[in-house]
């Protein structure tokens, strides 16, 4: 199937297909979730980290939202990926404040 024929194609349709291996309709879906991934990480500040590395964060949640969606559950694909999104966010964000309160006086075992 050439890529013009995977543009017709649903979210669920194509979330199918890259769950079975097709890399194309994982670039597909990408490039179609990419800005709700730009326009998430704007609600977000995490200190020490510019906007590119919350984006980058917020991609990691679309990976994983792609990779881990199940449509017989009662969500939408775009529903599920915001939370997915905004939960990798925030995960980053409380890892690298642990991280950067850490004393340089403190012994780490």
């Amino acid at each position: 199937m050439g890529i013009s024929e995977l543009h017709i194609l649903t979210d669920e349709q194509l979330l199918q297909m890259s769950q079975e291996g097709s890399k194309t309709a994982e670039e597909l879906l990408i490039e179609k979730y990419k800005n709700l991934v730009k326009n998430r990480s704007k609600q977000y500040y995490i200190v020490g980290a510019d906007n590119e590395d919350v984006v980058q964060e917020g991609m990691i949640g679309l990976f994983k939202a792609i990779r881990s969606y199940d449509p017989r559950r009662d969500t939408s694909f775009k529903t599920y990926a915001e939370q997915c999104i905004n939960n990798q966010i925030q995960d980053s964000d409380n890892n690298y404040t642990r991280f950067i309160c850490i004393s340089r006086d403190m012994e780490v075992y």
